[in-house]
């Protein structure tokens, strides 16, 4: 904040910096911006993944090779900005993935830099400056996400730029700032679009405080001209603007039936908050002491908005990080919550250095804050390096999973994909036929000439699976979908497979082996002709189903064959089979339940039992 010795330092600082060359001036004001930025090179350096991981990825690389969205290269809204700036690295790098990564290690220097500015004019003290970039860029979500081929690393860059400028004072005779603010908010859109909801507001608001109207004409002008030269693009990739109408109207239709509704799955406001506020810090000793500081921080916060009152050049970061939170927290999917959450952590890392200041002033020692942050630093880094550093050093489980099916399976082999491991599949098994799992298994459950093997997202305990892991950790559940930390090849011999035809949903894993179809209360299944004389039926549920036992009638070509009674450990079902060609079984329980009223989430399915195998001898 902004004191009586502050101000007489920065005088005397002025007064020697106007006493040396412009290089010596440089140097002086800067240091800590470079030592800063050096630190984050490195940090993102070392942390650099050897593989790409997450399926957004392998869009965004595939789009590097080629931009397509008519082939979700990138999925929608379209990322141009990103995807323009990745094939320029791409000539250097010959790689799409790798380009993305390198360029996302580039923007953390840059954006630290630009933060680390922003929040020097905002509080005029550098060192708690640098302090609050430096909690921004070494927090949990940063650290984990900031150097994937994705959209947020980029896009934070050219956010921090955009609030370097916002925050710089407005000299009436030029219109520097006002240009730099409409490229850098244009350029944050144009490289995650989904930026455009909060960044308005702030745009607005920034430009309302413009001291003339030749510079609010400058900055809309500098956004409308970048504005376009990352738009047009990607409606000639497109198509055309009706096409590229239709493909931005797919992603709000997928928005509100899936991040607003299904992915929640009945979540309380309080838990979501929890989820997009606090876990995209990591652990809780470093967010519960942070969040100390972030309450201690308001006050003065609030007297830094009074000191200009609504001149403040802070009003546009409350503005923006208002907006931001309420939608997250309204529309947004929670399992992306630490990603989602990268934009309003700025305000609180800015809160939370004001807190430190409090706290400085209060025990009078000065270098208190530098202690604090390279504590919540190293803490931080501590969580994350069960997931961070694994990926270093060992190739994503799809990446690994992909390796050894490109060396080892036949080349005739069909590979089955979960519907999550798609974009996977199609950049890292060029050499094989891909096909969804379950149109896969209705084209070959009768082809025993075909050799088939499913690539799953999780283990799998059947024989002759390969399972490709990450170790279990809680940043892995707290800061990820969830998912690709396990991914197993599993093939599926012809004795195996079957047909389901009626009441049978699809094939789900887990990280820990578990494997199974949920059957509806009437399920019916086919199996190939090349069956043997019986067929033995694993049944089960978990333990979250409402009921303890629950009776299974089965029944082959329409004679009765069996009545089981399923239970939460699994109970295996043999049946005679008839000489027919065709073999139909169906499977009738007593009990169903359904997940959305028992769960309060949105799955619209009812459920019985769990059919974990099928066996035809």
């Amino acid at each position: 904040m902004r004191s009586r010795g502050a101000r007489l330092r920065k005088t005397r600082c002025s007064t020697i910096n106007a006493r040396m060359n412009p290089t010596q001036a440089i140097v002086r004001g800067w240091w800590r911006e470079a030592l800063g930025a050096a630190l984050v090179l490195v940090s993102r350096i070392v942390t650099a993944p050897r593989t790409p991981w997450e399926n957004d990825e392998f869009l965004f690389a595939e789009a590097v090779r080629k931009f397509d969205p008519s082939r979700y290269h990138p999925h929608p809204p379209g990322f141009p900005l990103l995807v323009l700036i990745g094939k320029v690295f791409a000539w250097f790098v010959h790689d799409p993935w790798r380009a993305l990564v390198v360029f996302s290690i580039v923007a953390a220097p840059i954006g630290f830099v630009a933060i680390a500015r922003a929040f020097r004019n905002w509080i005029d003290d550098p060192n708690l400056a640098i302090c609050g970039a430096l909690l921004y860029y070494f927090s949990a979500s940063m650290l984990v996400h900031g150097t994937l081929a994705l959209s947020d690393g980029p896009a934070m860059m050219f956010l921090g730029l955009a609030l370097f400028a916002i925050s710089s004072p407005h000299g009436e005779d030029h219109d520097r700032n006002a240009i730099a603010i409409g490229i850098w908010t244009s350029a944050a859109i144009g490289t995650r679009p989904q930026l455009f909801v909060p960044i308005a507001p702030m745009l607005i608001i920034a430009l309302l405080q413009m001291r003339t109207m030749r510079q609010r004409a400058a900055c809309v002008i500098a956004f409308g001209l970048f504005s376009a030269m990352w738009f047009l693009p990607l409606v000639d990739a497109a198509g055309g603007f009706e096409a590229t109408r239709l493909y931005e109207t797919k992603q709000a239709a997928y928005v509100a039936a899936h991040d607003a509704t299904v992915s929640r799955g009945g979540k309380s406001m309080a838990q979501l908050a929890v989820r997009f506020v606090f876990h995209p810090w990591g652990t809780k000793y470093v967010t519960l002491p942070l969040f100390a500081c972030v309450f201690l921080g308001m006050v003065a916060f609030v007297r830094l908005l009074r000191r200009d009152k609504l001149r403040s050049t802070l009003w546009p970061l409350v503005g923006f990080t208002i907006v931001q939170l309420i939608f997250e927290l309204g529309w947004m999917d929670p399992a992306d919550a630490a990603r989602y959450s990268l934009p309003i952590m700025i305000l609180f890392a800015l809160l939370a250095v004001l807190g430190m200041d409090v706290v400085r002033r209060s025990v009078n020692v000065n270098a208190m804050p530098v202690i604090v942050t390279a504590i919540f630093a190293i803490a931080t880094l501590a969580y994350v390096w069960p997931l961070v550093g694994s990926r270093t050093k060992i190739a994503s489980p799809p990446a690994a999973a992909a390796a050894f099916a490109n060396a080892n399976l036949p080349a005739n082999s069909v590979i089955a994909y979960d519907v999550s491991l798609k974009p996977h599949a199609e950049y890292l098994l060029p050499r094989f036929r891909i096909v969804p799992i379950e149109k896969a298994i209705a084209e070959l459950y009768d082809r025993p000439d075909v050799p088939l093997y499913l690539f799953a997202n999780g283990a799998s305990s059947a024989n002759g699976a390969h399972v490709f892991t990450w170790p279990a950790s809680d940043a892995y559940e707290k800061l990820t979908r969830q998912l690709y930390r396990t991914v197993t090849i599993v093939p599926k011999p012809p004795r195996e497979r079957y047909l389901a035809v009626r009441g049978a949903y699809p094939l789900e894993w887990t990280a820990e082996g578990d494997e199974w179809r949920w059957l509806g209360p009437d399920a019916t299944i086919r199996l190939p002709r090349a069956h043997g004389s019986e067929a033995a039926l694993t049944l089960r549920f978990s333990s979250d189903v409402p009921y303890e036992t629950n009776a299974v009638a089965i029944s082959v070509n329409g004679r009765d064959a069996a009545i089981v009674n399923a239970g939460r450990e699994p109970v295996i079902a043999k049946v005679a089979l008839p000489p027919d060609p065709q073999i139909d079984i169906r499977l009738r329980s007593a009990h169903s339940f359904s997940p959305g009223a028992l769960l309060h989430n949105a799955d619209p399915r009812t459920l019985a039992v769990q059919l974990t195998s099928v066996v035809s001898e």
